[in-house]
């Protein structure tokens, strides 16, 4: 279990830089980065839960 935990938390840091690049970006002005980063992060954090549930079934 203790990997699982990792990946969630590798996940949920991951997710956190990028939502807080967006904010910096928005607060530039910087309106496509913003978009960028919400999107990746959006998938990045979608694919980290989906693994995270689905554990047992995947390894």
């Amino acid at each position: 279990m203790g990997t699982r935990h990792a990946v969630l938390a590798l996940v949920a840091l991951v997710t956190l830089i990028m939502a807080v690049r967006a904010v910096l970006a928005g607060l530039d002005g910087d309106f496509g980065t913003v978009g960028r980063q919400v999107g990746v992060g959006g998938i990045v954090f979608a694919f980290g839960v989906g693994l995270y549930r689905n554990w047992e079934s995947v390894g």
